[in-house]
């Protein structure tokens, strides 16, 4: 699941994705959360960070109670200590600076994938 405000870089993402996965896009957190009930085979959350209404790491916060198995990986395209330590102690599984390599980003969802298998 996909959780990102900007259509450019969502659509990127699908696409980049979509040959090999089931991909499943929101533009906010609130849309990501009134689809809840559509979520339970979700394996990896992609959240951006600023978000309208409610930010990635509120959403994380709901949806880790709800889905404790997937894996998490905040982007965010302002990238700073604090957020990465906060992300790192509130159990994010990555942080990932945009703009990023498509490549590199699915190396990390690949690693992370098979490390909980």
């Amino acid at each position: 699941m996909i959780v990102e405000d900007d259509t450019y870089i969502s659509e990127s993402l699908d696409e980049f994705f979509k040959p090999r996965n089931t991909v499943q896009i929101f533009g906010s957190a609130e849309e990501a959360l009134a689809a809840e009930a559509t979520l339970n085979n979700v394996n990896v959350f992609i959240i951006d960070y600023k978000l309208p209404g409610k930010n990635g790491v509120e959403l994380f916060q709901y949806l880790r109670t709800k889905f404790p198995a997937a894996k998490y990986i905040l982007i965010t395209g302002e990238m700073n200590y604090e957020l990465a330590e906060s992300t790192r102690q509130l159990g994010f599984d990555a942080a990932i600076l945009k703009p990023f390599d498509y490549a590199i980003l699915e190396d990390n969802i690949s690693g992370l994938i098979s490390t909980s298998t």
